[in-house]
């Protein structure tokens, strides 16, 4: 009788401390996690928010140029000012409008002289848009909102016409809207102008307009659908006069599938708390005495000590016969162990060997065993990358299937672009099944081989002989047609003909040279045979020579070289010839950034026992994602529709070689207005 109220007491004790137990954990957990979920909901809507305020001020920034350009190209049209200035009928010069309105994605063109309406389209009379008193900002026509540009038209004439170019603001705020998935009210001095919400009704939102608080939770009233939840934002659109721009997130579902989640989280650790409870009730009436102290016999053996026999210290057959039997599954399991121990340390010193990564996936795609080579190409601990799914430990390439979704059938292999840290890897995965002994289910093996710079060869190589195929073809071209023109026509042609014939062979012949000095020199440097014989020599002979050598290309596209001016003679140690290409090489750059009558200034300056020549041009200076990388071997930049050839991206990466061969150092820096600065500088001579 006491020793069942003993285990009786103890069964109550067990029940309460684990149904204690239990509901603690749910209050501790269901609390901070309600809370925190709230939280980061809360943060990542206005993440969001600042997202998509930046997102509308980008899109309204492009739309403002989109307008200038338009502006600009309607006023440069010949046909538009041959109607204009020609004096051409109003009906003709109305139906040019209207055609150029219909392809041009813009609302409404006015011509005007000067604030007078010449011609229209897209409105029926365009007098309060032909001077605005703003651009391009919102302004308020015709009962309507606008944002207008204008252009003007140039001519001898003494009438000055100016076009005047415009979209609506519904129709901007609607694209916007499609574009950022935000809701817009345009604002007149707090009172609402513009709307991409027709169904809201927007007195409330007029009546609180000044109270309105970036991230201001709001709720409005639908005519169709009741109550909504949205979150304001305040866009900062730039000089827009009286006019606010008010943005509307639309967080109803968010809020709502919030709600439900809180709902189901609180749910599940109320369900959990109960169950709990319960299995504390059942686990509690099948304890019994004597499993305490078979538990506390094979304590060594739940702790993995497998030499600790297992004591029998029981009157019951059962526990007895229960004790023999783990005894024997210990020494067993003990001999089995030490088996495997060794044929597994054997099997992870030949893979580790591997230079190829070897990695096991179950039938959740959860890795079960990875090599050393895996570690190495994830650059992570192989405590962090088993149990993980493998498409959490290599990520997909923008527009790429999940890299499960990749894996190659059985016995065969596939290339499979990945990103690993922030950065694009290509692996070739090669796929086997098998089924563990024992077990129910297969577990597939991949090999993995890391082939990212193999494939960035091959493609480095098949750029580099495109380009150099392409930079050899259309100067031959030129030279080979100059040559027949001079062969077939030289009695009929005159000097000048003879001589802008004889220029461009000239032409051809220096690029031809430049791009042969260039792969040389490349290749010397390639099979590390580049050596320079640097010797005292006026930094003015090799100036000269070099604008005298590239001033035919630099004449050809309307490019002027200005030279220093008269400084005293500096006797630089260098090797002229080599110099003289380093020299070209950034006048070739300099005049293929130059616009159309642009010009390139060559300075020179004293710099303790060196002498800095600078080459700088008005072109539009080097990008951002160049800066690191400029002088590095086959790095081009596309120069537009002037210059479409790209270059084999060696020029730069020659000069470098060239001027610190000869103890010199080479750079650049984007100027503030316009155009880049490219400069080295050169040892002086001893005794200069």
């Amino acid at each position: 009788m006491v020793r069942w109220i003993t285990a009786k007491k103890f069964a109550v004790q067990l029940i309460l401390i684990f149904t204690l137990f239990t509901m603690g954990t749910v209050i501790m957990l269901g609390i901070p996690v309600t809370y925190l979920l709230g939280r980061q909901t809360e943060i990542q809507l206005r993440a969001l928010l600042d997202q998509t305020n930046q997102t509308t001020i980008a899109l309204f920034d492009n739309k403002i140029n989109q307008l200038e350009r338009v502006g600009s190209l309607i006023t440069e049209r010949p046909a538009l000012r041959q109607l204009v200035f020609n004096g051409e009928d109003i009906e003709l010069l109305i139906g040019y409008l209207e055609d150029f309105l219909a392809n041009s994605g813009i609302d409404v063109i006015v011509l005007c002289v000067p604030s007078e309406v010449i011609a229209w389209a897209g409105v029926d009379d365009g007098v309060e848009l032909c001077a605005p008193d703003v651009i391009h900002a919102f302004h308020t026509a015709d009962s309507e909102v606008w944002i207008l540009s204008r252009g003007e038209l140039v001519n001898d004439n003494t009438r000055e016409f100016h076009v005047v170019v415009g979209k609506l603001a519904i129709s901007i705020l609607g694209e916007f809207q499609t574009q950022s998935g935000m809701n817009y009210f345009l604002f007149d001095n707090g009172l609402s102008s513009v709307t991409t919400m027709p169904d809201i009704d927007d007195r409330a939102l007029t009546g609180q307009f000044h109270e309105l608080k970036h991230y201001q939770e709001l709720i409005l009233k639908e005519n169709s659908a009741g109550d909504h939840t949205y979150m304001v934002a305040r866009i900062p659109l730039p000089d827009q006069g009286s006019f606010e721009l008010i943005g509307l997130m639309d967080i109803e579902a968010l809020r709502v599938v919030n709600q439900q989640v809180r709902t189901v989280i609180l749910a599940t650790f109320l369900t959990v708390g109960v169950i709990g409870a319960f299995v504390a009730v059942l686990i509690s009436r099948r304890i019994s005495h004597p499993l305490n102290h078979l538990a506390s016999s094979a304590m060594a053996l739940r702790k993995g000590d497998l030499s600790t026999r297992l004591t029998k210290e029981s009157d019951i057959w059962e526990i007895v016969q229960l004790t023999n039997a783990l005894e024997d599954a210990r020494v067993s399991l003990k001999h089995s162990l030490d088996q495997l121990r060794t044929e597994k340390a054997w099997i992870e010193n030949l893979l580790d060997s591997i230079v190829e990564g070897i990695i096991t996936i179950d039938e959740k795609n959860r890795v079960t065993y990875a090599s050393e080579a895996i570690e190495r190409i994830l650059g992570k601990e192989l405590a962090y990358i088993l149990g993980h799914p493998v498409d959490d430990l290599f990520k997909p390439s923008s527009g790429e299937n999940l890299f499960s979704h990749q894996i190659p059938d059985a016995n065969q292999s596939r290339q499979i672009p990945v990103r690993i840290m922030d950065r694009e890897v290509v692996l070739v995965v090669s796929a086997s099944e098998f089924i563990p002994p024992d077990a129910g289910n297969a577990d597939i093996a991949l090999v993995v081989r890391d082939v990212t710079d193999e494939e960035r060869v091959h493609r480095l190589i098949g750029a580099f002989l495109a380009n150099i195929t392409h930079e050899f073809r259309t100067p031959l071209s030129a030279l080979a047609a100059s040559v027949e023109l001079l062969m077939e026509q030289v009695p009929s042609l005159s000097p000048d003909e003879t001589m802008e014939l004889l220029n461009v062979l000239k032409i051809g012949i220096i690029d031809l040279q430049t791009l042969i000095n260039n792969l040389i020199e490349a290749a010397s440097i390639e099979a590390g045979r580049f050596k320079m014989i640097p010797r005292p020599v006026l930094l003015s002979a090799i100036l000269v020579e070099a604008v005298n050598t590239i001033q035919p290309i630099a004449s050809k596209y309307g490019v002027s070289i200005c030279l220093p001016k008269p400084k005293p003679a500096y006797l630089v140690n260098a090797d002229q010839r080599r110099t003289i290409q380093a020299m070209l090489n950034l006048l070739s750059n300099a005049i293929k950034q130059s616009p159309a009558n642009g010009k390139i200034f060559i300075n020179t300056m004293l710099l303790k026992e060196h002498v800095v020549v600078e080459v700088q041009d008005q072109g539009g200076g080097v990008p951002n994602e160049l800066h690191n990388k400029l002088f590095n071997r086959f790095t081009t930049h596309d120069l537009g529709k002037e210059f479409p050839q790209l270059g084999l991206g060696i020029g730069l990466s020659v000069v470098k070689a060239i001027i610190e061969t000869q103890h010199g150092k080479v750079g650049f820096k984007n100027k503030e207005d316009k155009g880049a600065i490219f400069w080295f500088s050169l040892p002086l001579a001893k005794g200069d």
